[in-house]
């Protein structure tokens, strides 16, 4: 039968590649696929002899590089300017002001050096206005200092808590705050300097008293608001720190590999007119493939994006000499890396085109020695850690499927990305707010409990009432602090990711604070759980497994050896081990027998371990489908039978059904004879009184009234061979009435 045909359950399959363009290739042990003589493989365009020089393409490494600013001489020299010396720029903030506070304090010390309020000179006062104005400059200095002073000290100690540096920036204005409250309450006897009177009972008492309270709020709200930034510290450091690197990394591979790849092939070459039309042309690519499908030529559109890509650069050109910045940078790789990765389709069409640009002319796939070859004996590191990224699967090679999910993956793993660390944004900003709430309610309090006399004799009602309100409010606090451990400390789960919860597939579509919201895979349905039921179940999180196994149970004939078991073993071996298949599925299989299942069928369970999980539902179900019928079209070819045994149903011409009429007399001796025949083959058969006579055979007295021994004497006796000897029945040892 030629390869493109077979048979299959009796009906004729001619099926042909699914899509040629991913690069996959017929297998010869699978009967159910073939490919039609017309459709080739995708092959690799480059000449093989085709490579880049040194001068081509500039020296990159693969980790990610930030982009840097480029200032010209002008703003080189108005950056030396500002960076000179921090006290510079606080001057600049802080001379004006002071100047304008020493005009009172200049004429209260002179001219009107008499003026007082309430016996107090106001000459103090503005004193201590110009020393608080300083201070509170001074305090936002050494805030602003106190990271670096942090990560210059932790570093010897550990470079591990070294990244908490962040969270003292976070709380700048908190600190700053805090210590200014501090060094306006120490000062505040400057201004009762001139005086020689007490100030108890004046305002200076009540000045004070305020700053005394700011103290406590101050620090209340530092506390508050360093909580709030060590939670989303400790959390995007936890969950996005090393992904984010990760994906930097990987997007600065491609930046490198796009560029090798536009240095061998031009942008809109022949080979490639499409795919960076596709690339480029972003937001046109919808529009041109509708116009295409009706017939309508869109050379127009790719011309329109080439010219859109022309002049944005002549405009960042522009404004980069003007502004000293790289802006408008659109014809640069990692601009048009990080476009293409908008989109599924441009997506595809850049990994085509990298992967069609290195693969060697004639080839089918990419291999280590490809990307050598293109960026040269000097990278061979590079091209190595480059490859090893690549091939997912550890197989040593890289087809254009594995190539085209690698970045369709990427993609989407930037969006899920981008919108779980905008949603525990929002989470942290919603805790912020709640919290600030809370922190304005208390110093309320605390400044009623400094100022109001009343408010401190009825303070045991107030806490009376709070503790009621507490009880009231108590599930409410109870739920929320669940789910704030759930959200920020257990985080089971990001957007985007496949979760499994009771049992239930999901999809995480949103998180809140207090709800999550999921889409469920088998019917599309929205479903929102909140947080403190979801913190009391179990949730298996796809996305986070690594490969997967699956175990599939099937029930074939009893009679079925242990050679047609390995036989199956052997052929489904050869299956995940062929050079197409091994990218989808570990060389490791199992099989095992689990049941009898009361002697009437043998149930088998057939182990396959799968090269990813199960996040992607659509590649799965590929891989499944093809496993199963490789499965079946496996036991057919042992052959291995269902429960009933290979043998034609009744009914079928090779087994018919029919009947024999015989006389009565007839059927009674049938029925007599086997009747006798299963008595022969009982172990007791009746009427021979065996009990007896094994009991006395063995020494038991005849008098035993007890039927259980009578019964294990008879076993002792029909072993040893004395059953013949005329031992008295069951019936015999029983007592009888009278």
């Amino acid at each position: 039968m030629p390869p493109s045909q077979q048979h299959f359950d009796g009906h004729h399959i001619d099926i042909a590649m699914s899509d040629v363009e991913m690069g996959e290739k017929s297998a010869a042990e699978v009967t159910i696929t073939s490919v039609d003589a017309s459709v080739r493989p995708v092959l690799g365009r480059r000449k093989t002899s085709s490579g880049i020089d040194g001068e081509t393409l500039a020296d990159h490494k693969l980790g990610y590089e930030g982009g840097e600013d480029a200032l010209t001489k002008v703003g080189n020299f108005l950056w030396k300017i500002h960076n000179a010396s921090i006290l510079t720029r606080y001057a600049l903030y802080i001379l004006p002001v002071a100047a304008l506070l020493a005009i009172p304090l200049v004429l209260t010390a002179t001219i009107y050096k008499h003026s007082h309020a309430q016996g107090i000179r106001l000459l103090g006062l503005f004193i201590w206005l110009e020393v608080i104005w300083v201070a509170l400059w001074l305090c936002k200095l050494v805030a602003s200092a106190a990271p670096v002073v942090f990560q210059a000290i932790c570093g010897v100690i550990s470079t591990g808590i070294r990244k908490y540096s962040l969270v003292l920036t976070a709380v700048e204005i908190p600190i700053s705050l805090f210590l200014w409250s501090i060094v306006a309450f120490s000062t505040t006897n400057i201004i009762n300097v001139f005086n020689k009177g007490v100030w108890a009972g004046t305002w200076l008492e009540t000045l004070s008293t305020v700053f005394k309270a700011l103290i406590i709020v101050a620090a209340i709200f530092l506390a508050e608001k360093t909580f709030v930034q060590l939670v989303s510290i400790n959390y995007h450091r936890k969950q996005y720190d090393q992904k984010i690197k990760e994906s930097k990394r990987l997007i600065r591979m491609l930046d490198i590999l796009y560029d090798a790849s536009r240095a061998i092939f031009p942008e809109y070459c022949r080979e490639f007119e499409e795919e960076d039309a596709t690339i480029q042309g972003n937001t046109l690519t919808e529009m041109r493939h509708q116009l295409a499908q009706a017939g309508i030529k869109t050379k127009v559109f790719d011309d329109m994006g080439r010219v859109r890509d022309k002049v944005i650069g002549a405009f960042g050109a522009m404004a980069s000499d003007i502004t000293g910045k790289q802006v408008g940078a659109a014809t640069s790789a990692h601009s048009i890396v990080l476009e293409a990765l908008e989109t599924e389709v441009a997506s595809k069409a850049i990994a085509r085109r990298i992967w069609l640009s290195f693969v060697g002319e004639g080839h089918e796939v990419l291999y280590q020695h490809d990307l050598t070859q293109v960026l040269g004996r000097p990278r061979a590191e590079m091209a190595e850690e480059m490859f090893h990224i690549l091939d997912r699967d550890g197989n040593g090679d890289v087809s254009l499927e594995e190539m085209t999910t690698l970045l369709v993956d990427v993609a989407q793993e930037r969006k899920d990305r981008a919108a779980s660390m905008h949603d525990i944004s929002q989470a942290i900003a919603v805790l912020d707010r709640l919290l600030s709430l809370f922190v304005v309610v208390l110093i309320g309090i605390i400044y009623a409990s400094y100022f109001s006399k009343s408010f401190n004799a009825n303070a045991s009602k107030l806490w009376g009432g709070l503790v009621g309100l507490g009880f009231a409010l108590g599930g409410t606090v109870t739920e929320f602090l669940a789910c704030c451990i759930f959200l920020f400390i257990k985080h089971p789960y990001d957007v985007g990711d496949r979760v499994d919860i009771n049992d239930v597939e999901l999809v995480v579509e949103h998180m809140s604070l207090m709800y999550s919201v999921f889409r469920r895979v088998d019917n599309g349905k929205t479903v929102q759980i909140p947080h403190n039921v979801a913190n009391a179940v179990w949730i298996e999180n796809v996305n986070r497994s690594g490969p997967m196994k699956e175990r599939i149970s099937l029930n074939v004939s009893p009679s079925t050896s242990m050679e047609d078991v390995l036989a199956l073993r052997s052929e489904l071996e050869k299956f995940v081990t062929a050079p197409e298949n091994k990218r989808d599925y570990q060389s490791d299989l199992d099989i095992e027998l689990r049941n009898l299942n009361d002697l009437g069928k043998l149930e088998l369970r057939v182990e396959i371990r799968h090269k990813s999980n199960f996040a992607n539902d659509q590649l799965r179900n590929a891989r499944r489908n093809r496993f199963m019928v490789e499965l079946l079209a496996s036991t057919r070819r042992i052959p291995i039978g269902p429960p009933g045994g290979l043998g034609p149903a009744f009914g079928d011409p090779a087994n018919p059904t029919y009947s024999v009429s015989i006389s009565e007399r007839e059927a009674l001796e049938f029925k007599s004879a086997r009747k006798s025949e299963d008595e022969g083959k009982r172990l007791f058969p009746k009427g021979t009184g065996g009990m007896e006579g094994l009991a006395a055979a063995e020494g038991v007295s005849s008098g035993v009234q007890n039927p259980a021994s009578a019964m294990i004497s008879g076993l002792i006796a029909r072993r040893s061979g004395s059953v013949a000897e005329g031992v008295r029945g069951i019936d015999d040892v029983l007592p009888k009435k009278s």
